[in-house]
């Protein structure tokens, strides 16, 4: 039975669209089923879960925890992240090089 003070409001926000639990599950050491037990609120994520989670995927610990409403240090809400995580997953892998190119060049103007 799943008991949703445990279940944190955006754990599973932030992986999903970007990666799957096997694949988190293999890039911070722990098992696809200990992170379907957390996202589904089953145990209660240990706080070193939720720091590798908002570490990989660049987001703060307050975002996870549903304490703040934007998950980065600029204007953009959360539709419009979800909307170019959308168009960047659709894109193949050397067009994704591209735009990363692109954003990096986007950010060095920025700092001018």
């Amino acid at each position: 039975m799943q008991n949703n003070l445990y279940l944190y409001p955006n754990l599973v926000k932030v992986r999903k669209g970007r990666m799957t639990q096997s694949e988190l599950a293999k890039l911070i050491g722990i098992s696809q089923q200990e992170i379907s037990r957390y996202e589904n609120g089953d145990v209660k994520a240990p706080i070193n879960y939720i720091i590798d989670v908002a570490n990989c995927f660049n987001v703060t610990t307050d975002y996870i925890l549903g304490r703040e409403g934007n998950n980065t240090n600029n204007n953009t809400d959360d539709d419009d992240i979800d909307n170019i995580l959308n168009l960047y997953n659709k894109l193949t892998y050397d067009n994704k090089i591209r735009a990363s190119e692109r954003m990096e060049t986007l950010l060095d103007l920025q700092k001018e």
